[in-house]
């Protein structure tokens, strides 16, 4: 009964190195899936907020709305044409390019300026 087993364990040390090394690239690739995904959903988001702001400014008339023109943000840059009643939105973040398509119309200038005199005349 005092027989040493002298079998290598070379096999059993590569199998484990191998289990570890494949979770270890599983882990890896989620994580950068995850950093991935994060990254461009900021962006997209970012992209989304510079829009809003753009479009909150030419609907209170901040400033005249001409055919095409360039609005710089601290994060990126939009330009925008502006074929009625279609107003096309390219954003510029980083190096990513986003395009959005909003309906603007003239008629919106007159509802935001009845709505204003309505308000100061509640006043």
């Amino acid at each position: 009964m005092n027989q040493y087993y002298k079998g290598g364990i070379l096999l059993t040390t590569l199998l484990f190195v191998f289990l570890f090394s494949f979770l270890f690239v599983l882990v890896l690739e989620d994580f950068q899936l995850t950093q991935r995904f994060t990254q461009k959903t900021k962006d997209y988001y970012s992209a989304k907020i510079m829009v809003s702001m753009f479009l909150s400014d030419v609907k209170q008339e901040q400033y005249p709305l001409e055919k095409a023109g360039n609005q710089h943000f601290s994060t990126g840059t939009l330009h925008y044409e502006y074929k009625q009643p279609t107003l096309n939105l390219t954003v510029q973040l980083k190096q990513t390019t986003y395009t959005f398509q909003e309906k603007y119309l003239e008629r919106e200038k007159e509802k935001v300026q009845i709505q204003k005199e309505q308000i100061k005349s509640e006043k």
